[in-house]
């Protein structure tokens, strides 16, 4: 049975201009017409699966912003191409997907990512984490380090996909680092970003959801208060 989860901590940290849906197991088959998929596309059939299934998680998102039978193309850059005035991030894994979406005039960005706790690795600590993040990580115990290195790759994952559309530009895991121990802002360490650049200024959610890392960035002030655009 597809089940709708209805997450309520979202939903009461978002503020009313955010929709989410989120759906488990992890199985959906939209028909082909509603996916939009590229001409020449060599999906297997589970990325088939994980593509319907997050589509589906951002149709049934947008119908709360009163959006029906929406198409959701893919960009060139592999991203989503939203329905005009709006922003919105998709993210899935084995066991779960969802979709946040608002109106553009709302909010310029969101950034979302699910991950599966204990699927990064000590092996992998070097390519995703920088020293203060390592070092944080190395003082936990064993448990807080397998959802709190979860938290942090995932909150990365999801920051990318709020700031690649207002900059355009490739950021690296060790580009960026996590608040600590807190996790509720990503400092951009890049030079290549300028230092007034919008992206500086978010705000982290993160939640456990059956055994996955589920990560939200959106646009904030200095003070934590969402600024609309």
């Amino acid at each position: 049975m597809f089940k709708d989860l209805g997450l309520k901590k979202l939903n009461s940290s978002f503020n009313e201009l955010i929709t989410q849906s989120f759906f488990t197991p992890h199985k959906h088959e939209l028909p082909h017409y509603a996916l939009s998929l590229p001409p020449n596309h060599q999906f297997s059939q589970k990325r088939l699966e994980d593509f319907s299934t997050g589509r589906y998680c951002a149709i049934k998102a947008l119908e709360q912003l009163g959006i029906q039978d929406a198409v959701i193309p893919i960009g060139e850059d592999r991203a989503p191409i939203w329905p005009e005035g709006i922003v919105g991030s998709i993210s899935h894994c084995d066991s779960l997907a969802g979709a946040i979406v608002a109106k553009s005039s709302d909010h310029i960005s969101l950034g979302l990512d699910i991950e599966e706790i204990g699927r990064v690795t000590p092996d992998l600590w070097d390519l995703v984490f920088t020293e203060n993040e390592k070092n944080y990580l190395s003082g936990l115990s064993e448990e807080d380090t397998l959802i709190q290195s979860t938290a942090i790759f995932s909150i990365k994952e999801a920051f990318y996909k709020f700031q690649h559309p207002l900059t355009k530009t490739f950021l690296d895991f060790l580009d960026v680092t996590v608040a600590l121990p807190d996790l509720t802002r990503v400092h951009v360490l890049a030079v290549s970003i300028d230092p007034n650049s919008v992206i500086r200024n978010n705000r982290v959610r993160y939640y456990l959801e059956i055994g996955c890392v589920i990560s939200t960035v959106e646009y904030s002030d200095e003070t934590g208060s969402v600024i609309p655009v």
